[in-house]
C-alpha cells in the first residue's frame, strides 16, 4: 500500500513539475492567432529598432518592453527571438541611462545564448561583445577584462586570430588600464550613472 501512495505522490509531483515547466515554455500554437501575434512581435521589434537607429532610444523603450514580453509568451524565454528582444531592450535602456536593468538583460542574453546555443554561436559572440562594451563604457574594467579575455580566446578559435572580431577585442583589451595590484580595476568602478 505504501508503494502505491509513493507512486501517486510521485505522479502528482511529476504532473505539477510538468505544469510548472509548461508555464515557462512557449504558448501553444493556435492557427491564425499565433501568426498574428508573431506579426505583432515583428512590428514591435521593427519600431524599437528604428527608434534606436534614429537616435530616439527613449521612444523605443516601450515597444522593446512589449516585444520582449510577447516573445517570452509566444516562444519561451530562451528562444533566440526572446533573446533578440531582451538585447534590444538592454540597448535602449543603456542609451537612456538605466544601466542596472540594461546590465541584467545583457547578462541574460549572453547566458541564454551560451546555455542554449553554445559559445561558438554568432548570437552568443555578439552578446558577449555587447556585455564587454557595456562594462568598458561604464569603466568597469574589473568586469570587462575577464570577459574580453574570454571573448578574444573564443574569437581566435572560431573566427581566426586575424578576424575583425579578434582584432577588435585585442584593441579593447589594449585600451583598458592595467589592473592596479591585481585588483581587476575594481577601484575604477562608477556608480552606474556615468558614461
Amino acid at each position: 500500500m505504501s508503494g502505491h501512495v509513493f507512486r501517486l505522490k510521485f505522479i502528482a509531483a511529476a504532473v505539477l513539475l510538468g505544469l510548472a515547466m509548461a508555464a515557462q515554455a512557449q504558448a501553444p500554437y493556435v492557427p491564425g492567432v499565433t501568426e498574428a501575434r508573431e506579426k505583432e512581435w515583428r512590428a514591435l521589434v521593427a519600431s524599437a529598432q528604428s527608434a534606436y537607429a534614429a537616435g530616439r532610444a527613449s521612444d523605443g523603450v516601450e515597444p522593446a518592453r512589449k516585444a520582449l514580453a510577447l516573445a517570452e509568451e509566444l516562444f519561451g524565454p530562451d528562444d533566440p527571438r526572446a533573446l533578440i528582444s531582451a538585447n534590444d531592450l538592454a540597448l535602449h535602456l543603456e542609451a537612456t541611462g538605466h544601466y542596472r536593468e540594461s546590465e541584467l538583460l545583457l547578462r541574460r542574453v549572453f547566458d541564454g545564448y551560451a546555455r542554449t546555443r553554445g559559445e561558438d554561436d554568432p548570437g552568443c559572440q555578439m552578446a558577449l561583445e555587447n556585455l564587454v562594451d557595456f562594462y568598458v563604457a561604464r569603466k568597469r574594467f574589473d568586469a570587462a577584462r575577464p570577459l574580453a579575455d574570454y571573448a578574444l580566446s573564443t574569437f581566435r578559435r572560431t573566427t581566426g586570430a586575424h578576424s575583425g572580431r579578434s582584432k577588435r577585442m585585442e584593441g579593447v583589451l589594449a585600451s583598458m588600464p592595467a589592473a592596479p595590484n591585481g585588483s581587476g580595476g575594481a577601484a575604477q568602478q562608477d556608480d552606474g550613472h556615468g558614461g
